[in-house]
């Protein structure tokens, strides 16, 4: 859990902009918006002052809420916002002390509204307002507390810790990851499952990065036997024994670890993207060992669509063995891309920086 920021971190980001704060709200249509989505939406938009209903001071809150005398029943909660006095001024009809259901007798109404209307004396308003504030912030903050996402914008939110937690991640990890933070805490209600199933990575990487996917499972091998294991005249030990473990040659068949990734059809943009070396190379690979981690072999195959195969022509910038063919297609059915390892791409990538 992050702390709260210092006030000495608020400062440093300056103060807030009431008119700029002002400015994503209609101040002409406020019904369009309601008492505890506005605040969400202040706390949201002012990440480095103190959330609604937890500030120490006044002057540390940019905005104030009252609520407007009068005599009807509420027609919606907010009456009115505006900028009065550097402070973003909310109005509201209900949820005080004023009107036919609050608590106040109804002729402390009256008065309080004859007073504002007919002798533009709104002191009595004002000062109830004193209480409104402090009232329908503490509102506020009962309810965000009870709420992990409405402070999801925030520095201090521990919806993010929750999730993770679910999730069997470590939120400084994630940080850390090529995957966007909440893109890995989008996809927990597959990462909680103890078995990884085929569909929760299909679901995953298609709402990921928005193309068709697919898994082809049990893709046939060949699995490198260590020299120790290799079958050799005169040499003892299980490797040399019929029906233990001798076997002929180097390598045996397997098509129980490994997969294929059939991604696609693809445009020209997207192709290129999730090609060796693309801008969303690395977060397929990541997305792999978040969920399966390094124990089944995989490859990706890439699937075009007939019309974004670009031919063979000079000056093009496509590179040759990686998005070029020789003339169009003649088909409407995809036509085949790369078929890769990404993992050998990764290791490459690895030897090359060291």
């Amino acid at each position: 859990m992050r702390a709260r920021p210092s006030k000495a971190d608020a400062g440093a980001s300056g103060p807030v902009d009431v008119q700029a704060l002002a400015a994503w709200f209609d101040r002409h249509a406020p019904w369009e918006s309601g008492f505890l989505p506005l605040l969400r939406a202040i706390a949201a938009r002012t990440p480095h002052a103190p959330a609604p209903g937890t500030a120490r001071l006044p002057n540390e809150e940019c905005f104030r809420i009252g609520q407007q005398p009068t005599m009807a029943f509420a027609p919606r909660e907010i009456a009115s916002m505006d900028v009065r006095d550097g402070r973003f001024d909310i109005r509201l009809f209900g949820l005080g002390l004023w009107g036919p259901q609050g608590p106040m007798p109804l002729h402390m109404t009256e008065l309080a509204y004859s007073r504002a209307e007919s002798n533009q004396d709104r002191t009595l308003a004002h000062f109830v307002d004193l209480f409104h504030h402090r009232a329908l912030t503490q509102f506020y903050r009962a309810w965000a507390s009870a709420q992990a996402t409405a402070s999801l914008d925030r520095s201090d939110e521990t919806f993010s810790f929750y999730i993770a937690s679910l999730a069997g991640l470590d939120p400084a990890e994630a940080a850390c990851s090529p995957l966007p933070t909440h893109a890995r805490y989008g996809a927990a209600p597959h990462l909680v499952c103890e078995a990884r199933h085929p569909d929760g990575i299909v679901a995953t990487l298609s709402h990921y990065f928005g193309v068709p996917v697919d898994i082809e499972e049990f893709v046939p091998h060949w699995i490198y036997l260590t020299e120790s294991d290799h079958a050799r005249l005169g040499v003892r030990g299980s490797a040399a024994t019929m029906g233990d473990g001798a076997h002929l040659g180097e390598a045996i068949p397997d098509r129980q670890h490994k997969f294929r990734l059939v991604i696609g059809p693809l445009d020209l943009d997207q192709y290129q993207r999730l090609m060796p070396h693309g801008a969303d190379f690395h977060a397929l690979v990541e997305w792999i060992n978040t969920f399966v981690g390094y124990e089944y072999a995989w490859e990706v195959k890439l699937l075009l669509r007939p019309e974004a195969a670009p031919p063979a022509c000079l000056g093009q910038p496509q590179r040759l063995g990686y998005a070029l063919w020789l003339g169009e297609s003649t088909s409407e059915q995809p036509v085949v891309g790369m078929v890769f390892d990404p993992e050998q791409y990764c290791n490459r990538s690895r030897d090359f920086q060291t």
